[in-house]
């Protein structure tokens, strides 16, 4: 009688995901993580994942399929895919300079009169 392990071991894989930019995707508590981790032999097992990455339409932006993979003690392998998209949907903020009244002699287009916008963020 030869007892073997050929079944491959079971999880869920977290819901693909859109992050702002600004946030960690290598946080799972942002991105998620595997759940319910089985298998008919093996105890004790955790899934590992690896991150390839393809830029995205901007440069802040990029889409990571990340590659879970959970694997029991005798080499039996599961893998499933979580797409975390990194976006930038947050517009730039800045203040505009006060309102003025300039005389029909003075350039509007000279920022030393008018002024200028400041702190820019993003």
């Amino acid at each position: 009688i030869t007892i073997q392990d050929t079944t491959a071991p079971t999880f869920t894989v977290p819901e693909s995901i859109a992050l702002e930019c600004d946030q960690d995707p290598t946080d799972l508590s942002l991105t998620g993580d595997v759940t319910d981790e089985a298998d008919n032999c093996s105890t004790d097992l955790e899934a590992t994942f690896t991150d390839a990455i393809a830029d995205g339409a901007c440069a802040n932006e990029s889409v990571i399929t990340r590659t879970w993979t959970l694997t029991d003690d005798c080499d039996n392998t599961t893998t499933l895919i979580q797409t975390i998209t990194i976006q930038d949907t947050t517009a730039p903020t800045f203040t505009v300079p006060e309102s003025i009244a300039l005389e029909c002699d003075q350039d509007a287009s000279d920022l030393t009169l008018t002024g200028d916008v400041t702190d820019e963020a993003d």
